[in-house]
């Protein structure tokens, strides 16, 4: 079941609580509002009321109150304030000639910084046991993946099989964006996973900490991240070219389906502001020219999958397993200098090996990070982030608005067809444009409304409710 935010003659589609949307370079976004009305009004308007939590509450105040949308309201609305950066109470209310008919708030929105993470298992996270803390920043966020199971298939950790049910046990086994979690948005803990791919904080609660208290708005973290994993397999994953591996499933599109399903299906809800990768010791071996090809390729492919030509990627300085691997590293310099809106991200080289154990080394065995590990590649990330001003540098992507056309005709669950690029949810507005014929099949669907002006061919075993 999606989330609703409802009190009796309202109900709300989007936003949820703890939902954060990416803001643009002058620290401010469009929030859209959509849902229904049980008895019909004329105006609806919006108010963001800052909370407590914020580290420094003198820089954001409350906005006034802004329409929604106006006029003959019967039933479906769409609309859209702006907002400022900050973490706030959103008040929605109704009125009849300027009489406030119903209300309700929703609480804990965000404006702040969406981040992507891309890597291996020193991005996904997990070795020695070692998780990484709760958030202790109530604006630090995910949309939460739960706690891996045990599971039918090879996939390390998670084996045998017990619970085929699970959104974990299916999502390892099909890759599908239509079983991920949609509007589940919780701050990072250790019960928390992060979607789609991790089911532990690591360092990227430590991270959104820092972050949150520095710049004073909340962060929203996905991680596509794959422990095993190299730029090759990311490589040929994203342009459906074969590979074999003992766990990592190149028929369903692994890895690089995790950062596709995030640009298709996250991405145009809530926004981003640039991917955080984490590759090169797993490829050590290879040479030089083909981790640049490789890695120019998979980034080449994630703009033209978002539809975000200018899609920017903070690439970490890593191939230390022990010492520093020279050609992992020479590749990693090439694309940061030579791709587009490629970025030099932390030099996590720096962290290494200095043979006291679990205790006393921030890489016990020379590659994965230990507790104290996680500290400081947190730490450097942060101080990459902030030093560099990257996060001001780099163009954002806002979100899409929530009332989306068809493009062409063909599947409803297929994002080229739509004008979001996105997997049509519980909270778009639709309209088959002319001439269109959209097809659903063995779908239980429930958009805010849908306008037809061309054709839907609705299966035998298809439901739409609204």
């Amino acid at each position: 079941m999606l989330p609703i935010v409802s009190i009796a003659q309202l109900n709300i589609r989007f936003p949820v609580p703890r939902a954060v949307i990416q803001r643009d370079v002058s620290n401010k976004a469009d929030l859209y509002i959509t849902g229904h009305v049980d008895k019909p009004c004329d105006k609806i308007e919006a108010q963001l009321i800052p909370r407590t939590e914020q580290s420094r509450l003198d820089t954001i105040v409350a906005s006034t109150w802004q329409t929604v949308s106006q006029g003959n309201i019967l039933n479906a609305f769409v609309g859209k304030i702006n907002a400022k950066g900050g973490w706030y109470n959103l008040k929605i209310r109704t009125l009849v000639n300027n009489t406030i008919q119903d209300s309700i708030t929703i609480e804990r929105i965000g404006v702040g910084e969406v981040l992507i993470s891309v890597g291996h298992s020193n991005a996904q996270g997990g070795s020695y046991g070692v998780t990484g803390p709760d958030a202790t920043d109530d604006r630090v966020n995910c949309i939460e993946m739960g706690k891996v199971p045990s599971c039918e298939g090879r996939y390390p950790r998670y084996q045998p099989a017990s619970n085929t049910d699970s959104t974990w046990c299916n999502y390892l086994a099909t890759g599908d964006a239509n079983v991920l979690p949609i509007l589940r948005f919780k701050q990072i803990t250790n019960n928390s996973g992060m979607s789609p791919f991790s089911d532990i904080p690591w360092f990227w609660s430590i991270l959104g900490d820092s972050l949150s208290r520095q710049l004073n708005v909340p962060i929203l973290i996905y991680n596509a991240a794959f422990g095993g994993t190299t730029s090759e397999y990311w490589y040929k994953a994203a342009y459906n070219i074969y590979f074999y591996h003992s766990f990592v499933n190149a028929n369903i599109g692994m890895p690089y389906i995790n950062l596709k399903n995030i640009l298709q299906l996250y991405v145009p809800l809530t926004g981003v502001r640039t991917v955080l990768t984490l590759h090169g010791v797993n490829e050590r071996e290879a040479p030089a020219d083909d981790i640049k090809r490789w890695m120019n390729g998979y980034i080449v492919k994630s703009r033209e999958d978002s539809k975000i030509p200018n899609l920017s990627w903070v690439i970490a300085l890593d191939s230390y397993l022990g010492w520093v691997y020279p050609n992992p590293l020479e590749a990693q310099l090439h694309t940061i200098a030579h791709t587009p809106y490629a970025y030099r991200g932390p030099d996590l080289n720096s962290i290494i090996d200095n043979h006291e154990g679990m205790d006393g080394s921030d890489r016990p065995d020379g590659l994965h990070f230990s507790a104290r590990g996680i500290i400081a590649a947190a730490n450097m990330w942060t101080n990459n982030l902030m030093e560099n001003q990257l996060l001001v540098k780099i163009a954002p992507t806002g979100p899409q608005p929530l009332w989306i056309n068809s493009l062409q005709s063909g599947y409803w669950n297929t994002p080229q067809n739509w004008s979001c690029n996105c997997f049509p949810q519980n909270y778009h507005s639709m309209r088959v444009t002319n001439s269109h014929i959209i097809n659903i099949d063995n779908k239980v669907l429930r958009p805010v409304q849908i306008k037809i002006d061309g054709g839907l061919y609705i299966a035998k075993d298809a439901i739409i409710s609204f």
